[in-house]
């Protein structure tokens, strides 16, 4: 029987299927944040702004070209083809410590323009797990959020 996360964990046809090991933690973040970017199914341009607002101002991108950072990530995901891929080969890179402060950085992505798509809901479970995040964390955290974008 299908799994409902098949077409989520599956590539495109027709992508690279090499697995791919990203190891600068910078990269591997904005690769997360692209991933969360990318699985929304709206186009949003205010999800657009956060993603690019979040590679341009917080810490652990200060030292890196912003431009280059985007770039990387969006021909990472090309390359695998789907968010889960981008996530599984960008987490290695990415220590504990930041983990947390990025999920908060990919819900704002994903609830910046006020709508959650089945693909970013996807990507908020998978998330969930990949970083070991706690439920009731997880869930206090979007209320937060959902309250901070209605501003």
């Amino acid at each position: 029987m299908k799994s409902t996360l098949d077409h989520f964990l599956a590539p495109p046809s027709g992508t690279n299927s090499a697995p791919l090991h990203i190891t600068d933690e910078a990269e591997a973040c904005a690769a997360v944040l692209m991933a969360c970017l990318r699985a929304n199914e709206l186009d949003s341009d205010s999800e657009n702004a956060t993603f690019y607002t979040t590679i341009r101002n917080r810490n652990i991108f200060k030292g890196h070209d912003p431009e280059l950072l985007i770039a990387a990530a969006a021909r990472y995901y090309e390359q695998v083809g789907s968010p889960s891929r981008l996530i599984d080969a960008a987490i290695a890179a990415i220590r504990e410590q930041t983990r947390i402060p990025l999920f908060y950085h990919c819900l704002d992505v994903i609830l910046t323009d006020g709508v959650v798509t089945p693909q970013e809901h996807l990507v908020f479970q998978y998330l969930k797990g990949k970083f070991r995040v706690e439920d009731e964390l997880a869930w206090k955290a979007m209320e937060v959020l959902v309250i901070k974008n209605q501003l």
